[in-house]
């Protein structure tokens, strides 16, 4: 299994999007909910030079699968983002694809942003989530309940 990062297009926003419609995805990740247009609008926004978000397709042996991006990117006061990744290929979770991802995407944002940590969040139920988060070198901070739900909040130190 061979897992790459590409760049995101247009093309790739709106597969994701029809893709996380998927009822059982959105109950497992804390996902927000937003058209195809604002998914667009998105998307048109992390492409300029002052975007506060940077993100990378995710493909295991040349099909695509999910994504991988940071969101929130402060550089000048907190110097942290947020990270986040999501298979949508339901088939490819459980195989390290959501660690392996992380694994190759932090070294490029710490390289290209100046940002001493990430931060991530996932529900507690999530096992498969927080075992790629750990696996990427994220630690647990704390445990919280939003909404009814538990959920994990984890940082990496770059």
């Amino acid at each position: 299994m061979k897992i790459t990062l590409t760049p995101r297009t247009v093309e790739h926003v709106k597969i994701y999007w029809k893709r996380t419609q998927d009822q059982e995805i959105r109950k497992s990740i804390p996902i927000q909910s937003v058209s195809i247009q604002e998914a667009l609008l998105q998307f048109e926004a992390s492409c300029q030079p002052e975007a506060r978000s940077f993100g990378r397709c995710i493909e295991v042996d040349d099909t695509y699968v999910g994504d991988v991006w940071c969101y929130g990117i402060d550089e000048a006061e907190e110097k942290m983002a947020m990270f986040s990744f999501l298979i949508f290929e339901k088939k490819m979770w459980g195989k390290g694809v959501g660690s392996g991802a992380a694994g190759m995407f932090l070294p490029e944002v710490f390289s290209r942003y100046a940002i001493e940590k990430v931060g991530a969040f996932s529900y507690a139920e999530n096992i498969g989530s927080l075992r790629a988060l750990e696996k990427a070198g994220f630690q647990e901070k704390e445990r919280f309940e939003e909404a009814g739900r538990l959920s994990v909040y984890l940082e990496r130190l770059r």
